[in-house]
């Protein structure tokens, strides 16, 4: 049986308040339910993506606390752009177990706040092969060129397709192309890795299983890193909103333009190469 991964999932003390655990009724103990959904699916790791805001500010110190309770949790700790990355920092949070970083990088000011980041960070990064989940969208993508240009084996993990536009139909292949360009031209840097989760966020409606108008994005991404640099995620709990766990996974035997092998590739073999790697 093919070994499975997650590479993108959130856990919150509290759920997430803008998802589907901040819903009137729903109660929830993130950690212990997809406990249950790796006992049902058989799943060896989940990279846990760490996201705060002002409903959710101390979700790194959760993550820190349930670190090491479950052998299948793999977190990433947030990083807040308004606060200087050091090397100090990353130390700390390698002595929490944590195995990489998240970044979610959209607009002037974040952008910006990258291309601050001391080098001797990204050396840091590179050296201890540490995972950077990062949600970006657009040609803010662009702005990881010069750090990629310096640092080119850093393990970029690019969320939910690069987000490109909402579609309600399937995209001509060079209008696909078009529109995830900036996310393509990273592809060149071999530690560039791209999520293919979020498809409830590339299509219209977002329930429209099995996402057909989303393929396009995909068939480019294929074209362009190979599927043994594209990684299955399902973005739970988030993704609860729109389909079910399973349908996250099952979404790539309706691909045509996939086989069994880089379905094994994609939902698992890949995610595990690069867990197995982190320093």
């Amino acid at each position: 049986m093919p070994e499975l991964a997650d590479a993108h999932i959130h856990l919150f003390e509290r759920g997430y308040a803008s998802s589907f655990t901040a819903r009137p009724g729903v109660t929830i103990d993130e950690p212990a339910c997809f406990e249950s959904l790796v006992q049902e699916h058989k799943l060896q790791a989940a990279l846990v993506v760490g996201y705060q805001d002002e409903d959710s500010r101390r979700n790194n110190e959760f993550l820190a606390a349930i670190n090491g309770r479950h052998d299948w949790l793999f977190p990433v700790a947030y990083h807040e752009f308004t606060q200087a990355m050091s090397v100090d920092g990353l130390a700390a949070w390698h002595s929490q177990k944590f195995c990489g970083i998240s970044l979610y990088v959209f607009g002037d000011e974040n952008t910006a706040a990258l291309a601050a980041i001391p080098a001797e960070c990204w050396d840091w990064l590179e050296r201890h092969n540490w995972l950077i989940s990062v949600n970006s969208k657009g040609d803010d993508w662009g702005a990881w060129q010069p750090i990629l240009e310096q640092f080119p084996q850093l393990r970029v993990l690019a969320s939910h397709l690069g987000l490109p536009p909402k579609l309600a139909l399937p995209a001509a292949a060079a209008e696909a192309r078009a529109a995830m360009q900036p996310v393509l031209d990273l592809a060149a840097f071999p530690g560039v890795h791209v999520k293919l989760s979020g498809f409830y966020a590339a299509t219209d409606p977002g329930h429209d299983y099995p996402h057909r108008a989303a393929w396009p994005y995909v068939q480019a991404l294929v074209d362009s890193y190979t599927t043994g640099r594209l990684l299955w995620a399902s973005d739970f709990s988030p993704c609860l909103d729109w389909l079910s766990y399973p349908q996250t996974l099952g979404v790539f035997g309706h691909m045509p333009f996939l086989d069994a092998t880089d379905i094994e590739r994609i939902t698992g073999k890949n995610l595990l190469g690069l867990l197995q790697s982190v320093g």
